[in-house]
């Protein structure tokens, strides 16, 4: 088949993972990251619960994402933190305490604006793409092949909530998240603010046991890994999405008050 950028890559592309800003009573904000090929839609359920409860919720569509592989394929790591850290003063400014969530690579960058933001009032990680069976291979394999199919996908078809994203893995991004991955493990013993780590026992898209080695690495006095039985990998839409819902928001009540 002859790849062209002009090709529909995204999945449910009728739906809109735009960015968003949705303001609340402006007293609590919370910035949720979408993941590695996915786009806002991948956060919209936890932000719209969240938002039913007064707090403001922003997330940003990731540059190179939405669209196609190859223009992914032409972003670095720090344009994603970038674009997440603008979004997130956005909420500073408008809101009195604020936390950062993220999924996946989302987590990641969600680690590295905490480190930044040491203020922030807590940690929100949902399936931290802290360790990735085989990301390694992106170094070379990015130097002669652009795309690589997922093999996942159909994972993400049963979720209960619709997911938006490619199809298919750029790998010279994926290189790119590989260098985001080795600062976060760097990062992750300074970052202090209370932490709520979220992990699904069935995750075929990273190493589950990367919750653990997260865990153990940050400095934080205040940590907790939840284990979701019945979810995968994107866990913010997946099968225990109620008790993710519930569990985030008793996480920042608490980190307020």
């Amino acid at each position: 088949m002859k790849l062209s950028p002009t090709t529909h890559w995204v999945i449910n592309p009728h739906l809109n993972g735009k960015s968003f800003f949705w303001p609340g009573n402006g007293e609590i904000g919370v910035l949720l990251i979408h993941g590695f090929t996915a786009t806002t839609v991948e956060v919209q359920p936890l932000a719209r619960f969240l938002h039913q409860q007064g707090i403001t919720v922003a997330a940003p569509l990731l540059p190179g994402h939405g669209t196609n592989p190859f223009e992914t394929n032409r972003t670095h790591w720090k344009d994603w933190l970038s674009s997440a850290a603008s979004t997130l003063q956005s909420l500073r400014h408008a809101c009195h305490h604020v936390f950062i969530g993220g999924e996946s690579m989302g987590g990641l960058l969600a680690l590295l604006l905490a480190r930044q933001y040491p203020e922030s009032r807590g940690l929100l990680l949902y399936a931290p793409a802290y360790h990735v069976p085989g990301l390694w291979r992106t170094r070379w394999l990015s130097l002669v092949i652009q795309i690589f199919p997922k093999t996942y996908t159909k994972d993400q078809e049963e979720e209960p909530y619709p997911w938006q994203g490619y199809g298919v893995v750029p790998l010279r991004a994926a290189a790119q998240l590989l260098k985001l991955q080795q600062l976060a493990r760097q990062e992750a013993p300074r970052v202090t603010q209370p932490t709520l780590i979220f992990q699904g026992r069935l995750d075929r898209t990273i190493d589950p046991a990367g919750a653990e080695s997260l865990y153990r690495s940050l400095g934080s006095s205040q940590k907790r890994l939840i284990w979701l039985e019945n979810s995968r990998h994107c866990v913010m839409i997946d099968r225990d999405f109620d008790q993710v819902a519930r569990q985030t928001l008793e996480f920042i009540h608490q980190n307020v008050n």
